[in-house]
């Protein structure tokens, strides 16, 4: 079973209508500060956070312990502009281990963490990688090629969660997707099938581990030529 923790930044949206209208750019200054330290403190203990809304964090969090998580609220509430709180779940999908997560979130108080659920816990990854991005750029530009990628995202997140998956883009030409528990390597092949893609596979206990062996599978595909797919396992 995989574990997903959201945290929510309560009454965000109101606090970005206190700041005045000259106010983007600070919102955008505050998200990247807490994303930022967020991601440093989560990774510590071999988790991985997706920013989402900013204000919604979603953190990969198989095998962190509640201690763990406490530490992760604490930073955040430290640079938070309002009250935090964190909510954790297990699911045999990463889509039920959020909705899980987030179906408890109301009845956590502020500043406090809810860790709920027990079993196995592991992470299933699929680290996409779209090819030839590089030269598409070059004739086209950069914003009508990120356009491309988000057609591409959207098809894989259809797919993904369809089948219980959740995917997000990453940056350049990376997306993550967390994988449910079976048919996995036929939902990638599915995936990958929208366009010209190729991608890692990885089973880990944390998502940390899990990323380095998807990236460490993908750079054996970019080597040998001879694989769209290839899987890892330290389980």
């Amino acid at each position: 079973m995989i574990r997903i923790s959201v945290i929510e930044q309560i009454g965000y949206r109101e606090w970005t209508e206190t700041i005045g209208t000259d106010r983007e750019w600070k919102i955008q200054e505050t998200q990247a500060k807490i994303y930022q330290e967020t991601q440093r403190i989560a990774t510590k203990f071999g988790g991985f956070v997706l920013p989402l809304r900013y204000d919604y964090m979603v953190i990969v969090s198989s095998n962190l312990t509640e201690d763990n998580e406490k530490d992760i609220l604490e930073v955040v509430s430290s640079l938070s502009p309002v009250a935090v709180r964190l909510s954790s779940d297990l699911g045999n999908t990463p889509l039920e281990s959020e909705n899980n997560a987030w179906s408890h979130i109301a009845y956590v108080e502020p500043g406090k963490v809810g860790h709920f659920g027990s079993g196995k816990e592991y992470v299933i990854v699929s680290h996409i990688d779209l090819n030839g991005l590089t030269p598409i750029t070059q004739k086209v530009g950069t914003f009508r090629t990120y356009s491309k990628i988000i057609q591409i995202l959207e098809k894989i997140n259809y797919i993904a969660q369809e089948n219980g998956g959740l995917a997000q883009y990453l940056g350049g030409d990376n997306i993550l997707v967390l994988l449910p528990n079976k048919d996995y390597e036929d939902l990638v092949l599915k995936m990958i099938s929208v366009d010209d893609l190729k991608a890692g596979i990885a089973i880990a206990s944390k998502a940390r581990d899990a990323m380095k062996l998807a990236a460490e599978a993908l750079h054996e595909i970019r080597s040998t030529r001879n694989s769209k797919i290839i899987m890892k396992s330290i389980l």
